[in-house]
């Protein structure tokens, strides 16, 4: 009997984005190559130990928690959670305090209306246009199992009827920045909790989309953190007869005839196959892999001042007789410097929601994430490569002058917190080879699109997947475009994708 070939499927990266595809290659009949440069996968969504305590380095809410959307079923699918138990609902988006004010997030929208109103009574009209953009967004589910070029007729009108009834909501989010939305209030404390909730340029739309998952109780958290949600991934992957490949790091793609026929590693290993997808920044893509022998200038020019990269400082404590606060306590403080920006506001995260993760007795992990952008990648990376020793003093210097302002604020924590680690931007390169250090893609501003190309033109049988390829990113964007590259491959192939809810396929 003719043994029938499987066409096989390169996948550079085994972050959320390459085991996503290299598990739907597997379900549809490919057989899938995962390589990925470091000795774990995740990527970007990852966690550490540090002093025996489990850090969380990604998750902050998961977009997709919710039974019976689009989203959970893509992330059941790929065995990221196995049910709604798995997932731990939040009960606010963020308190954030402001003259001894607090202005609470909450996951109850109505009461969360309510309670701003009682705050700032003469700030009721905008505070009424607020929340109905809120709910607005609750109405709308976009679809994400397939590619927005490719919903169909009766989809496509679906989705366009339920977009144009909040139209306005939409438009208006998309074409102003948070900080500037918030001088619309009079309130200086209302004003403080919409640009912290939202910090930096990016616009109105992609804080109400975040908040609005809360409100909606989509947006809740995978039990066991970030690292065992892309270990369980991987495992199915391997269950399903994919093979990976981990401290193996593409060099080089080789092309024939213009056509991506498989890859050469820092091993020196020659891996051949009849496609190539990368998940990694397509800045290394092309500069790195392809020898900036053919560009893609549609992204390289998203790297200006008015496309800014997110990332960020991670600062890790472990802190007895937490009191009780909210998942994330925003609160003033005297100013500190943290790369090349002065802040006088420090946002607290408390674990407190995942004993059987973060808790130990009467000690909690808390985490302090300040937002970083280019330039400040710049300071890190600049600092570690020209003075390394500075580098490490800066670094533990920022973890005491953030602790003194945590005891500062909390006078009863005095001689219980204890410092566990810190990241910075230069991190984050240095470990998942990001694009600036960035945590996610470009920021979603006024000034630029939501999807980048998927192709190099002129490279046959290349893709790009990846949260680089639709902005804002995070582990939502990096599963969905892992399954529309596939999707895509199938198109081409003459395969049916199959159903979602295949969870578990069975080869001969």
């Amino acid at each position: 009997m003719a043994i029938i070939r499987r066409p096989t499927i390169i996948v550079v990266g085994a972050g959320i984005a390459g085991l996503t595809a290299g598990i739907r290659a597997e379900q549809n009949g490919f057989h899938a190559i995962v390589l990925e440069s470091q000795p774990v996968v995740g990527g970007l969504c990852t966690g550490w130990y540090r002093k025996g305590r489990y850090l969380d380095g990604c998750i902050h809410w998961l977009t997709g928690s919710k039974k019976d959307t689009e989203l959970f079923k893509m992330w059941q699918n790929v065995h990221a959670f196995k049910d709604e138990n798995d997932i731990i609902d939040l009960d606010t988006f963020g308190t954030y305090e402001y003259d001894g004010v607090q202005v609470p997030f909450y996951a109850d929208v109505d009461k969360a209306e309510k309670t701003w109103l009682e705050i700032a009574p003469e700030d009721k009209k905008e505070i009424k246009k607020f929340f109905k953009m809120v709910r607005d967004f609750m109405s709308v589910e976009t679809p994400c199992n397939r590619p927005m070029n490719n919903l169909g007729l009766k989809t496509y009108l679906k989705v366009g009827i339920s977009v144009l009834k909040v139209w306005p909501s939409y438009l208006l989010t998309m074409k102003i920045d948070t900080d500037k939305y918030a001088l619309k209030f009079k309130n200086p404390a209302i004003r403080n909790a919409i640009k912290l909730c939202q910090p930096g340029p990016g616009n109105l739309f992609s804080m109400l989309y975040s908040y609005s998952t809360i409100t909606s109780e989509n947006g809740g958290i995978p039990k066991g953190g970030s690292k065992l949600f892309a270990e369980n991934m991987k495992e199915y992957f391997l269950e399903l007869g994919g093979t990976l490949k981990l401290s193996t790091e593409v060099k080089e793609i080789i092309l024939e005839k213009k056509k991506a026929v498989g890859v050469i590693t820092n091993k020196g290993e020659e891996i051949r196959g009849d496609y190539v997808v990368t998940t990694i920044s397509p800045e290394l893509v092309v500069n790195n892999l392809l020898d900036s022998k053919y560009q893609l200038n549609s992204f390289m020019k998203r790297f200006k001042k008015n496309n800014p990269v997110p990332t960020c400082c991670l600062l890790y404590y472990e802190v007895e007789d937490l009191p009780e606060l909210d998942t994330q306590f925003t609160f003033q403080t005297k100013e500190f410097i943290c790369g090349t920006q002065k802040f006088n506001h420090i946002g607290l995260r408390n674990y407190r929601y995942d004993p059987e993760t973060y808790v130990k007795g009467n000690k909690t992990i808390v985490c302090v994430l300040i937002d970083q952008y280019d330039d400040d990648y710049f300071y890190w990376d600049n600092l570690y490569y020209s003075n390394k020793e500075g580098y490490y003093n800066v670094k533990e210097k920022l973890l005491k002058d953030v602790q003194d302002r945590i005891v500062d604020r909390f006078k009863e924590l005095k001689g219980k917190i204890t410092p566990l680690d810190i990241s910075t931007p230069h991190t984050f390169k240095r470990y998942t080879n990001s694009s600036r250090g960035g945590f996610m893609s470009f920021l979603f501003t006024s000034k630029n699109s939501m999807y980048h190309a998927e192709k190099i033109r002129g490279v046959k049988n290349l893709y790009l997947a990846g949260q680089w390829v639709s902005s804002p990113g995070g582990v939502p964007f990096a599963l969905m475009t892992g399954q529309h590259i596939i999707q895509k491959i199938c198109r081409k192939e003459s395969i049916k994708c199959i159903s979602l809810n295949n969870f578990k396929i069975v080869k001969n």
